[in-house]
């Protein structure tokens, strides 16, 4: 991936253009989400600013979240694992980012939702969106070599070590971190020479599973 660019058309949108049963048992949505997820590999894009499709939410991996500018992308927020994407659609409008995979991801769409689990879920996602926030002034801000620490921290899996050869291209990581990939290379040489990134504490704001309602 040598940049964060946009596909004409993801996984994503294909999936999301299926003739979805519309007849599901609402103890089944939750199987059935699982059914009609999606893996991407990094680079790939989830869904497009503009586009109108199902929330998802992420199961494994991360995604940057972009919105268009000129001459490309700009990335405003990362999203991973147990985080919402494509929230306009709890009010029923158009995306207002583009998602793309930062990692391989996958993702499962929330389907078939009443109106008490899009209250709850819009109510998720203000947090949720007070959080990302954060931490992208994290690794926006600072000196270059402690914006890579910190998103470095969150690309960690938890209980494990991140491999230097896992990571984004060095043009996707000087992009997110507002930097010149040659700085970032230099910087990456002194983090993983001995300051190697370590899991940051769980992050305490997570989308709750989408169970049934209650009969």
């Amino acid at each position: 991936m040598n940049g964060i660019s946009l596909a004409a058309e993801g996984p994503a949108a294909r999936a999301a253009a299926r003739i979805l049963p519309g007849n599901a048992a609402a103890a089944g949505r939750a199987g059935l989400a699982r059914r009609w997820g999606i893996a991407l590999a990094a680079g790939q894009t989830l869904l497009h600013h503009g586009q109108r499709g199902p929330l998802w939410r992420v199961a494994e991996g991360w995604l940057v979240l972009l919105r268009p500018d000129e001459p490309e992308a700009r990335p405003i927020q990362l999203a991973g694992p147990g985080d919402l994407v494509g929230v306009a659609s709890l009010v029923d409008a158009s995306y207002g980012e583009s998602a793309v995979a930062l990692t391989p991801v996958r993702a499962d769409p929330a389907l078939w939702l009443a109106v008490a689990e899009q209250h709850a879920l819009a109510r998720i996602a203000l947090r949720q969106q007070q959080r990302q926030a954060f931490e992208m002034s994290l690794v926006r801000s600072g000196t270059v070599r402690e914006r890579l620490r910190h998103l470095l921290a969150l690309l960690v899996p938890p209980g494990g070590v991140l491999a230097r050869q896992a990571l984004p291209s060095l043009k996707v990581l000087a992009q997110i971190v507002d930097s010149a990939p040659e700085t970032v290379c230099r910087e990456l040489g002194h983090l993983f020479g001995g300051d190697v990134p370590r899991p940051r504490r769980a992050r305490a704001t997570r989308a709750a599973p989408l169970a049934a309602p209650a009969a």
